[in-house]
């Protein structure tokens, strides 16, 4: 009874790998008598039937896999990009849903013709010619085989993927830098067929697909939106179709730690002053740190001096050290007019003391011209008035000293005009910015 068992089993379990040998060979026997007397250098009929020649242009509908974003660089305007490019079209000649016409024929969904361990098979077919617009460089990845996939659908259709690595480049307007947006493409188009022979156009859903956690990967940007659109160009040589990515990118706000949806516009305008903690905070201690001389008695001549020159190179260095940083650009961005300003307040602080040492040479002046003429007066038949003159020579050299010299007063008066003027540019400078 065993024996009998054993030699079913045996006999099912060689049937089953008869008919799993079968299918692997009628999928092998497909690709070679669909690429039989296949041209790969003629394009494939459209499936436009008012064009009865060419049936139209062949009908590319592309859709991309963004897998991450990095290295956008301000200097040189460009940014690294990795995603996996997908193209579908249909090819009437690679169809073989006719093989199984008879009925007794069973064929697969579609077959893979080029999978990443036999990339080669994919210059067997024609493919479209696309090409990257923007592209500074860019390769294909072969690790640990060639990421490339063709997969033939046995009505004919189509679809190539590939995993690419690009370096695009991305014209930036730095106006209002460092809190700027940033609108980075990535323009596809054929390059040798015009609108006749190919026509692009984006997967109805979901035409451009994100990693998750992308939005967040940036380190110095955040991925607000991805947009796609049309860029069709007409040129010498024809009208070419052409595909957009549009990308809005805004530059992260560098140890900006409160993340809050409702953020009122007066709130936030003072949670920017943390925006770019290398870039504004500095430049702001500096500028009241300068001020620090206000307080300073007019005779701390090295004290004030040393200060003041400090503070004025400290921001000198800083600003060299942005610009650094940043293209070359014809026009003025925010930083410069933040940099500008805070010089011209440290500068003019440092211009204070020099009006306030002026005018304190000129009020020990005054008083020694008084003090001469004081001793000048005549002494006999008007002493009573001379005590009375010296009683208020003397307070009123006190009260002058106090009050009314004029390099204190310039230091009391730049004490609240500095600040004022510094806190009414602030409240422009990001109410202008920001909003």
């Amino acid at each position: 009874m065993w024996y009998y068992r054993l030699t079913t089993l045996l006999l099912i379990m060689s049937t089953l790998q008869t008919v799993r040998s079968k299918r692997k060979l009628k999928e092998q026997e497909i690709i070679q008598r669909i690429l039989k007397d296949y041209d790969w250098r003629v394009r494939p009929r459209g499936m436009n039937a008012t064009w009865p020649d060419t049936g139209g242009p062949v009908l590319v509908t592309v859709n991309i896999y963004l897998r991450s974003i990095s290295k956008i660089d301000d200097v040189n305007m460009e940014y690294s990009a990795q995603f996996t490019f997908r193209e579908e079209w249909t090819d009437q000649r690679l169809a073989y849903e006719r093989y199984e016409e008879s009925g007794d024929t069973e064929v697969p969904p579609f077959v893979v013709l080029a999978t990443s361990e036999n990339a080669d098979q994919s210059q067997q077919i024609w493919m479209p010619d696309t090409f990257f617009q923007n592209e500074k460089e860019a390769r294909r990845h072969l690790i640990d085989k060639p990421n490339v996939l063709i997969r033939i659908h046995k009505n004919g259709q189509i679809l190539y993927s590939v995993r690419l690595s690009l370096v695009l480049s991305c014209p930036m307007s730095l106006e209002f830098y460092p809190l700027d947006r940033q609108n980075c493409l990535i323009d596809l188009a054929s390059y040798a067929y015009t609108t006749q022979d190919i026509k692009y156009e984006w997967k109805n859903t979901k035409p451009i697909q994100q990693k998750d956690g992308l939005r967040q990967s940036l380190p110095s940007f955040e991925l607000q939106d991805v947009v796609t659109d049309y860029c069709t160009s007409l040129t010498n040589t024809g009208e070419y179709s052409c595909l957009r990515t549009r990308m809005v990118l805004r530059r992260e706000f560098s140890y900006y730690l409160l993340q809050v949806s409702f953020v009122l516009s007066f709130l936030k305008l003072i949670l920017s002053l943390f925006v770019h903690f290398q870039l504004y905070i500095p430049s702001f201690m500096l500028v009241i740190v300068s001020w620090v001389s206000f307080w300073l008695d007019k005779d701390s001549v090295p004290a004030r001096v040393t200060l003041g020159v400090t503070t004025l190179l400290t921001m000198t260095t800083q600003s060299s050290g942005i610009n650094a940083k940043l293209p070359p650009v014809s026009y003025t961005k925010a930083i410069d007019v933040w940099i500008g300003v805070c010089l011209a307040f440290i500068f003019g602080a440092l211009l204070e003391f020099a009006l306030v040492n002026y005018a304190a040479r000129k009020d020990m002046t005054q008083v020694s011209q008084r003090i001469r003429q004081m001793k000048q007066l005549p002494t006999d038949g008007y002493r009573p008035l001379s005590a009375s003159q010296g009683r208020s020579s003397f307070c009123c050299r006190i009260f002058v000293r106090r009050y009314k010299e004029r390099s204190k007063r310039i230091d009391v008066v730049s004490r609240l005009v500095f600040p004022i003027g510094y806190a009414c540019f602030n409240v422009l400078y990001w109410a202008v910015y920001l909003m």
